[in-house]
């Protein structure tokens, strides 16, 4: 990794895990419950032994976050092993020992031989067993959650599901929910959190229990298949100029590094192999202004770069070296033939082993990002993301004005549309039009939710139509369904002012504060104030901000008019 790095340190059953990831840009939204989210999700899965009943994962972030927000220095995390109580003497760091249970049995399969040799723990493989445990992966998937939530911020989401354990096979993603598969990755993965397998549908679900099932009637371990997807990822993340720069090789080797996997494919990978070039390239097509593709064979990746298609990538985990029915060893003390150690372990990990690979995924894909775009702060990151990510239109899209109510998005859409020739959409007055009655009326008699429902239809149909500028109302942007249809079309532009200024503009027209039904009745500046601290972080995601304040109209729509310009792409 050149722009993301991290390290993590600690064993199985010391008193902590730890991790260091360096190179998250400054002003990104971070807590500790972003992080906590994926550590359950690790925790869970059919299959999974008794060390989870025991262990409840939480991060603690020591480093690099203040006020909710990183700071640009590296995030520092801690999460602590409660099993360590019960080997505090036997896993001290204090000068102490010897072990009085001393592991000299090595298990097949297993680090314990090969790290036991390489650095002189022959005499108790424990100063093996407790690092190469797949316990250090709860740290991975602590920093891995840092990384889902930047590219999350920029539309760019991760999710797994199990695709196979032994012999049994799930139904594909592209069959069980194609269109969440193509559109919304994150999404994906949280399907699957409903199945105890994490596969996508319940008879698939029941077909992977019944494997896991039968290898533990034989006192035995099973391994499986699983696959990542990545959606809203752009054109050119990785490169093709040197063989360290190449994504596919850079995401072959960090899923390869997870305990038990043994086999990473791209895309269509092995049966790609087996088939005609014709039967596997993708055509590439001219559809709705932009360059796409019919079918996704590559997996998102050519020439070692992002295509802009899902990135689809498949690890195969090896059935757990920990067998309950002991293979045959050596005993390293005494040198003779013994049953291999064996220590509390799963029957099958396959589906903690997709969320541990999610974390791979998304810290080399946000790595690759990073290098692609540099970015020290969040907002420096936006628009050159924005650029790569219009860069396969060969037509403008649509200027979305977003922001608060006051924000001039109204007043200044008239005057940027005529400017760059396009029609106007103001998204509220549509909505009134077509209900016949006014938004105030909308929020008294069927409630905030209806409205934010007929609101969703509109953007979405407003999408489909000739590029246009579109203002949306000030709450429209607070479902990531809105950013799907917006970042798929168009521009977002945040028009900023702050509460008192909104006010000032608001109450210099009385008939503007009666329209606002979110006003209710106290001052609006009071309540402009609690609106923007619910808001802001959605507002963040725009591509590009613009400062109203002392700006007239015309002015606005000028700044808005040349930001709007410098974002589109090579093609257009």
């Amino acid at each position: 990794m050149t722009r993301l790095r991290f390290m993590t340190a600690g064993e199985s059953h010391g008193p902590a895990l730890t991790g260091i990831l360096e190179g998250l840009p400054a002003g990104l939204h971070l807590e500790a419950a972003d992080l906590d989210r994926d550590l359950a999700r690790r925790q869970r899965g059919y299959g999974r032994g008794g060390r989870m009943k025991i262990e409840k994962d939480t991060a603690e972030i020591l480093g690099g976050v203040r006020f909710g927000k990183t700071l640009g220095s590296p995030l520092a995390l801690l999460v602590r092993n409660r099993d360590f109580e019960n080997w505090r003497e036997r896993m001290q760091a204090a000068p102490g020992g010897p072990d009085p249970k001393p592991v000299r049995v090595p298990r097949p399969g297993h680090a314990d031989l090969t790290g036991g040799i390489k650095y002189g723990h022959t005499k108790d493989l424990r100063g093996v067993l407790e690092r190469a445990s797949a316990r250090e992966t709860a740290m991975r998937v602590a920093l891995g959650a840092a990384a889902r939530v930047l590219l999350r911020e920029l539309g760019i989401g991760i999710g797994s599901y199990v695709r196979s354990i032994g012999p049994a096979e799930a139904t594909p993603a592209h069959d069980a929910a194609p269109g969440l598969y193509r559109e919304d990755a994150y999404e994906l993965g949280l399907l699957a959190d409903g199945f105890e397998t994490r596969a996508l549908d319940e008879a698939s679900s029941r077909h992977l229990a019944e494997a896991i099932d039968e290898a533990r009637r034989r006192r035995d371990t099973v391994g499986g298949v699983v696959e990542v997807v990545a959606t809203g990822v752009p054109v050119g993340l990785g490169s093709h100029v040197h063989w360290d720069r190449r994504l596919d090789a850079r995401l072959a080797g960090a899923l390869s590094s997870i305990p038990a996997i043994k086999a990473v494919e791209l895309g269509d990978g092995f049966a790609a192999a087996g088939l005609y070039g014709s039967e596997v390239h993708d055509p590439i097509h001219l559809s709705a202004g932009r360059l796409t593709r019919a079918r996704n064979r590559a997996g998102g990746l050519e020439g070692g770069i992002t295509n802009g298609e899902p990135l689809v990538v498949r690890a195969a985990m090896k059935p757990i070296a920990t067998v309950p029915a002991a293979l045959g060893s050596v005993d390293l003390h005494a040198l003779e033939e013994r049953s291999a150690h064996v220590e509390r372990s799963d029957t099958c990990a396959v589906p903690a082993a997709g969320i541990v690979a999610e974390a791979m995924v998304a810290l080399t894909l946000a790595d690759a990002l990073l290098e692609a775009l540099g970015g020290d702060t969040m907002d420096a990151l936006r628009l050159p993301f924005a650029k790569l990510r219009l860069s396969t239109r060969v037509e403008p899209g649509h200027a979305f004005l977003l922001g608060p109510m006051g924000s001039g998005k109204t007043r200044s859409g008239l005057i940027l549309a005529k400017r760059l020739g396009r029609p106007f959409i103001d998204l509220d007055a549509r909505i009134e039009s077509r209900a016949g009655t006014s938004i105030a009326q909308i929020f008294q008699t069927a409630g905030e939710e209806a409205f934010r429902e007929l609101e969703e239809v509109a953007l979405r149909e407003a999408t489909r139509e000739a590029p246009a500028v579109i203002a949306l109302g000030g709450g429209a942007v607070v479902r990531e369904s809105a950013w799907r249809s917006i970042r798929k079309s168009g521009v977002a532009v945040h028009l900023h002012a702050e509460p008192d200024e909104l006010a000032r503009r608001l109450i210099a027209n009385e008939r503007e504060v009666l329209a606002r039904p979110l006003l209710g009745d106290g001052p609006p500046e009071v309540r402009l104030a609690e609106l923007a601290r619910e808001r802001d972080r959605w507002y963040a995601r725009a591509d590009v901000r613009v400062e109203t304040t002392g700006l007239s109209p015309e002015e606005v729509a000028g700044a808005v008019s040349g930001l709007v310009r410098a974002v589109l792409g090579p093609l257009v």
